[in-house]
């Protein structure tokens, strides 16, 4: 009977080879196989139009993203509905990290929150918070009033002739106002406005006695002096006013919302991409010529991880939601 030598190989029919190295290919699939990431331009959309302060931030954005990525990041401008319309357009996108956008409070809180919304604001893939643009409250000059306390006096000693502007029905301005009505429980008229530099002339001027508009609109009127500032909504004071106090300093911790910019990509994305992005956005944070860029318009930089940012909205939903629904607010055009 004849054996195989000791050294000698077992024999395998072609079959069974084939087969085997089929199975391999499916239990061990080659890393060659998985394309770089970033191999092309990333594009970030924009939900407003070119020239605005969200157009700014993208920018510098974009700008950091391509030193440290290595590739172009190119605008996309998708304007309408309040930042709905490009909100939408991503929720749809492939999820494989060349389409992310620069998204804020307008599509992920306040819209939904005033009106039905196509998508779910908590379905995509956050990569985190730069920070954001904050709120102030404003007063004519004229106005007698120097403090936050002084306008609560003088509004509960003009019921039903005390007004506020907005920057539009269902505006965070208009929120917040509302919210500053029910917390003082004064009788205050909104009066709203094509936006902020539709409403600053009327402000200037007393017809309206005073308004939340975003720091990069105001801080130049507010050197001036032709509003004045009494207080800011964000948690820690402006870099840009550092004498004008927060709201929380002044008795009112509830009124906190600010102009909250973010970070998302589609529902979906790669862990790792994911991890990538954010530590790229954090960097770009961290960067003391942007950070000085961003907050030379009023910009307030104060990064937040993705799981922080998803809540800090969700948050923000509810209680937009909890305030329409308390006050029985009418936000039709």
């Amino acid at each position: 009977m004849k054996t195989n030598p000791p050294c000698a190989p077992a024999s395998i029919s072609r079959r069974n080879f084939l087969g085997h190295a089929a199975l391999c290919a499916v239990a061990m699939p080659s890393l060659a196989q998985t394309p770089p990431w970033p191999a092309r331009p990333i594009k970030i959309v924009i939900g407003y139009g070119p020239g605005g302060a969200g157009d700014a931030t993208a920018r510098l954005l974009a700008e950091g993203l391509q030193k440290i990525l290595k590739q172009p990041v190119i605008m996309d401008y998708k304007p309408g509905a309040s930042g709905m319309v490009a909100a939408d357009y991503v929720t749809k996108a492939p999820a494989d990290g060349y389409t992310i956008h620069l998204i804020d409070d307008g599509a992920l809180s306040i819209g939904p929150a005033t009106r039905k919304v196509n998508y779910d604001p908590q379905a995509f893939t956050f990569l985190g918070s730069p920070g954001g643009l904050p709120l102030v409250l404003c007063v004519a000059p004229g106005l007698r009033v120097n403090s936050v306390a002084e306008l609560v006096t003088w509004v509960k000693s003009n019921p039903g002739t005390a007004s506020y502007a907005t920057s539009g029905v269902g505006s965070l301005p208009h929120l917040l106002g509302e919210q500053f009505k029910s917390l003082v429980a004064a009788e205050l008229t909104a009066v709203p406005y094509k936006g902020t530099g539709a409403l600053l002339p009327d402000l200037m001027s007393g017809r309206v006695a005073f308004a939340f508009p975003a720091s990069t609109g105001v801080l130049s009127h507010v050197k001036a002096g032709s509003v004045r500032a009494l207080a800011v909504t964000s948690t820690q004071r402006v870099s840009q006013l550092p004498n004008v106090p927060t709201m929380a300093e002044v008795g009112y911790p509830q009124i906190n919302s600010i102009y909250r910019s973010a970070i998302v990509a589609p529902p979906g994305l790669p862990t790792p991409i994911q991890a990538t992005l954010t530590a790229a956005l954090q960097q770009i944070t961290r960067d003391a010529a942007t950070v000085s860029l961003l907050e030379a318009g009023g910009f307030n930089v104060a990064f937040l991880p993705p799981d922080v940012t998803k809540q800090l909205f969700k948050s923000e939903l509810q209680k937009w939601k909890a305030l329409i629904s308390a006050n029985n607010l009418n936000l039709s055009e």
